[in-house]
Order: structure tokens, then C-alpha cells, then sequence
């Protein structure tokens, strides 16, 4: 693998783990936000709540969007789900060298995940007309994310797409 190949692997592992610190302190947010003295460090005022967000219909998209019904096991929060996401990004990048289709599944994944959070952040401004400072993480890693895709994507075949089988 290319030097380059190698930093960018080293970038997504960067981000992985940046995402999934955000999701777990939402996950934790999540877990504590209905006791009643509980404040989280990112509810700054009424307008500037990630707990507000959280407990919206669209922190359980899955039920939100009539795919399961509400409390079913699979309506995971958008929290649960980034721990799912950029967990598998940063595997993913652990295991660079062996995903002989990396380029098109990083980019597939990753635009999937630049467009939610176009979609998100659509539904925070002129929906719920709130911000949230942990879905601000959340989309920058994203966007971060498909940056990084483009450019491996573009990427010569030389310096990737050498997928050793295991």
C-alpha cells in the first residue's frame, strides 16, 4: 500500500473513533436525559438542545419514518447508530488492506452518510428549529468522512484497490 493509502486509512481511523466518542456521550445523554435533575453539558438554552433533539420523533428515525414501530428492538436512536457507524468505519480502516471493493463501499457508505446529514440537519433548522451541538459533531465527521471517500475514490489504482484475500 501507497504512503498515501496509508495516511488516509490513518485519517478514517481518526474520524471512526472522533464519531464514536460523540455517539457514546450521545448514548449517554440519551441514557440520563429523562432524570429529573439531569442537565447535559450540551443544552445551552431552549433553542441550543441536544436533548430537545434527542427526544424528538427524529432521534428514532427508524419509527419515525414507519420502518418499525415505535419502542420495536430495531429503533435504535441516531445515537446507537452512530456507535454502529463509526465503529465500522474504524475497523474498516484497521483492516484497509484486506477490502478489495473499499473504494466503492467507502464511498457509497460515506455519501449515504453526508446525505442524512444534509437531510438532518434540514429537520434541525426549519423543523425542529433547534441546534445541536453534538449533531454538529456528528455531521462534520460525516462530511469529513465523504471528503475522505472522494479522495480515495480518485485515488490511483496503483496506491489502493490491492485487496489481499484473507
Amino acid at each position: 500500500p501507497s504512503a498515501s493509502a496509508m495516511h488516509r486509512a490513518t485519517k478514517v481511523q481518526l474520524l471512526g473513533l472522533a464519531g464514536l466518542v460523540i455517539a457514546l456521550y450521545a448514548c449517554s445523554v440519551e441514557a440520563h436525559m429523562d432524570e429529573e435533575d439531569y442537565e447535559a453539558l450540551c443544552d445551552i438554552s431552549a433553542t441550543f438542545s441536544c436533548t430537545e433533539v434527542f427526544k424528538s420523533e427524529y432521534g428514532h428515525i427508524i419509527s419515525h419514518w414507519g420502518l418499525v414501530p415505535k419502542d420495536h428492538p430495531l429503533d435504535l436512536s441516531l445515537a446507537l447508530i452512530g456507535v454502529i457507524l463509526y465503529s465500522a468505519y474504524f475497523l474498516a480502516a484497521c483492516l484497509w488492506d484486506y477490502m478489495p471493493f473499499r473504494k466503492h463501499l467507502f464511498l457509497t457508505v460515506a455519501t449515504a452518510g453526508a446525505c442524512f446529514s444534509c437531510y438532518l440537519l434540514y429537520v434541525l433548522k426549519f423543523i425542529l428549529g433547534d441546534f445541536c451541538i453534538v449533531c454538529t459533531g456528528f455531521h462534520c465527521v460525516n462530511f469529513s468522512m465523504f471528503a475522505q471517500a472522494v479522495f480515495e475514490f480518485r485515488s490511483s489504482p496503483a496506491s489502493s484497490d490491492k485487496g489481499k484475500k484473507l
